[in-house]
């Protein structure tokens, strides 16, 4: 036990050490000597690009190391961790974040789901010594227009001949290898398979970028369309066999949906923390002071509303690792719920702000730029109609949901595994794991067993989290009642529009459940002791029923004191209170 714990220590110093070398490389935004301070960031945003000394800077930490597994030379090993690294960069800047970073790892994580052993260690080299990737996903059916696609791989001497359009693709110019799935109509009539060829600037006949797509957010980013026109891909192009894309693409997504929005958590933070210095500017008699109900009561909401979302990250992405088969729709319930939530957040904040929420440069110039990036990230070809969807084929096959009674938990040590928020005794992705389908549902599972132990607890806000606990429960069972309903079964006109409601209560309720374990079994000493978890579940619940239970204001304001103290310390809003900026 003692050299599991060692170990624990170790990666976690390691983590820590890494995640403070990154913060002081990148510096502090309010430094206007910082060339990646506020200013320079919203400058370059102004002008629609990519700040190069950021660039430089990711460069010499070796930012992309982070997307490579350890066992290809790479620091890759939890995805929490990627996750939790990132955060760093999106906090300065989400077209940074998604420009230099998560472009190429949506890419990479293709090749490392279904590539050869020389695929995956040609991608590694590139990527180790500085290369960028881009990737074409498909498009699921319940798509969105702006990423529309349709590419098409015919068999051609041995090769494919790769004929189409890509839309919107972000890097293109700028790849050095480029992931697409193409429709190979040999290999059946909606058949798609994965290749890994070299970017467009490698000089390859038949590739045309397409004129740029300007957006409202993440406007650094150079998001630009790919043609291709008798485009030549010799042997050894496939990734995995033909026709396997859709299988591939789906082993793909859990890691995806998962790792994505909990990285965009540091775009959120910024947001909170532009709110918090301009109520702190404000006087005493101003309406956006922090003796303002209103004032502190929407940044206590927001502080909740980042807890709430880092808990069910965190949970999703350790359920890839730990219980891959589940992992499918705990990381659908996260790429379907923080986008909304983290956006509301954000529109919220803005009325603590008024008209500076507006503004485009100066102190409060970065609120403006998060508001217009967060939607933004939620863009891509796994986005919210087909995470609602994965959703709902959950709910409609996991006896756990459909029984009418609680089933019995799983084992307390699974269990804890899911909400530890320092522990390296996580085993490697097994991508072939992840497309199975689940035989039961942990986190829901373990609910009423930890609502149970929520109730014996003892301490100044244990009556209002077990008052929470228990409504989270009610959720659950009128949950399942619904699930076991005919008013749900498939019928020859397809799926009734409730099952589609039924989504956004099992996110909910996965929330809820993520922050009651993450408060049991995560770590001690998070803000305010019970505090935190008892507004957390009270907001999750009060999505689900205002009625439900009360919010306990004592409880608000040692959440408000722990945002106080975390903006004049320069720590983070989300669970792990990371210095920042130094």
């Amino acid at each position: 036990m003692t050299t599991v714990v060692n170990r624990a220590e170790a990666a976690e110093r390691a983590v820590r050490e890494r995640t403070a070398r990154l913060e002081h490389e990148l510096g502090d935004l309010d430094d206007p000597g910082n060339p990646l301070g506020a200013d320079h960031i919203l400058a370059a945003d102004g002008r629609q690009q990519l700040l190069p000394v950021g660039e430089r800077v990711l460069d010499t930490f070796g930012l992309n190391a982070e997307f490579v597994p350890r066992e290809l030379g790479g620091r890759l090993d939890r995805l929490d961790v990627l996750a939790r690294i990132l955060r760093a960069v999106f906090r300065r800047d989400a077209s940074l974040g998604l420009g230099y970073g998560m472009t190429s790892y949506l890419a990479a994580a293709v090749v490392w789901a279904g590539g050869s052993g020389q695929q995956r260690r040609r991608t590694a080299d590139l990527l180790l010594s500085g290369g960028r990737m881009a990737c074409a996903y498909p498009e699921p059916a319940p798509g969105n227009d702006f990423l529309h696609n349709r590419l098409t791989a015919v068999r051609d001497a041995g090769g494919h001949r790769l004929d189409g359009r890509k839309e919107a693709l972000n890097n293109a110019a700028r790849a050095d290898a480029l992931v697409v799935f193409a429709h190979t109509p040999e290999a059946g009539d909606d058949a798609s398979t994965a290749f890994l060829l070299p970017g467009p600037r490698s000089g390859g006949e038949g590739v045309a970028l397409l004129p740029r797509r300007r957006t409202s957010g993440i406007r650094g980013c150079v998001v630009q369309g790919l043609e291709f026109t008798a485009h030549r891909l010799g042997p050894g192009r496939m990734l995995g066999a033909e026709g396997g894309g859709a299988p591939l693409a789906e082993r793909v997504f859990p890691v995806t949906r998962a790792v994505g929005p909990s990285m965009a958590l540091g775009c959120a933070d910024t947001a909170l923390r532009t709110a918090v210095a301009f109520a702190r500017a404000h006087r005493s008699r101003s309406r956006a002071s922090l003796r303002s109900a209103r004032t502190r009561s929407a940044l206590v909401d927001a502080f909740t509303d980042l807890l709430v979302c880092d808990c069910l990250s965190l949970v999703a992405t350790r359920a890839v690792h730990l219980m891959p088969r589940e992992s499918r729709a705990l990381s659908s319930a996260v790429k379907y719920l923080l986008p909304t939530v983290l956006t509301e957040m954000v529109y919220d904040l803005s009325i603590v702000l008024g008209a500076e929420s507006y503004v485009t440069g100066g102190v409060y110039g970065l609120f403006h730029k998060a508001a217009r990036d967060l939607p933004m990230i939620g863009l891509g070809s796994a986005g919210t109609a087909a995470s609602r969807s994965a959703i709902v084929e959950h709910l409609l096959r996991v006896p756990t949901l459909t029984a009418p009674a609680a089933q019995a938990g799983p084992d307390r040590a699974v269990r804890a595994g899911l909400f530890r928020l320092f522990d390296a005794g996580l085993s490697p992705v097994r991508h072939d794991e992840l497309t199975r389908p689940a035989d039961g549902d942990t986190l829901l599972g373990s609910l009423e067993d930890m609502a149970r132990e929520a109730r014996a607890a003892r301490g100044e806000f244990a009556e209002a989290l077990g008052e929470a606990a228990d409504a989270l429960v009610t959720e659950l069972r009128l949950l399942r009642e619904d699930c076991a309903g005919p008013a749900v079964r498939p019928s020859p006109r397809g799926l009734s529009p409730r099952v589609y409601a039924l989504a956004d209560r099992y996110a909910l309720i996965a929330a809820g459940a993520a922050c009651l374990g993450v408060w049991l079994d995560g770590i001690p000493g998070l803000p305010g002791g019970s505090a935190w978890a008892a507004l957390a579940l009270a907001r999750v619940v009060g999505r689900l029923d205002r009625t439900a239970v009360r919010v306990p204001e004592a409880g608000a304001e040692r959440l408000l004191a722990e945002v106080l103290d975390r903006f004049d310390d320069s720590r983070s809003y989300d669970l792990y209170a990371t210095p920042i900026g130094r």
